[in-house]
């Protein structure tokens, strides 16, 4: 990731998300290498749940097609949004306070 707008700490959690996501985590042990470098194995283990929780809902969820958003929304044929800086914000407040 080449990105500026995250520390390593952070670039570390994306890509382990990332490698989770895509169940390709046990094959890059330079990730977690990086991983441990900044979190204990307990936080590597909440890391790891939030990741594969949120792939699981997001296939239950798109399998189903299950709407997200209340019918406002979908009727205005919108779907929910967050600035960029909403989400580094969010990135930030789940590694800063495990």
């Amino acid at each position: 990731m080449q990105s500026d707008l995250f520390g390593e700490r952070e670039k570390a959690v994306i890509r382990w998300a990332e490698l989770v996501t895509h169940n390709e985590a046990r094959y890059d042990s330079e990730t977690f290498k990086k991983l441990s470098a900044h979190f204990d194995s307990t936080e590597i283990v909440e890391l790891t749940t939030v990741a594969a929780f949120r792939g699981l809902m997001n296939r239950f969820i798109d399998s189903l097609q299950i709407e997200l958003e209340g019918p406002e929304l979908q009727a205005a044929g919108g779907r929910a949004a967050a600035s960029a800086a909403d989400l580094h914000a969010y990135i930030e407040a789940l590694v800063d306070n495990p």
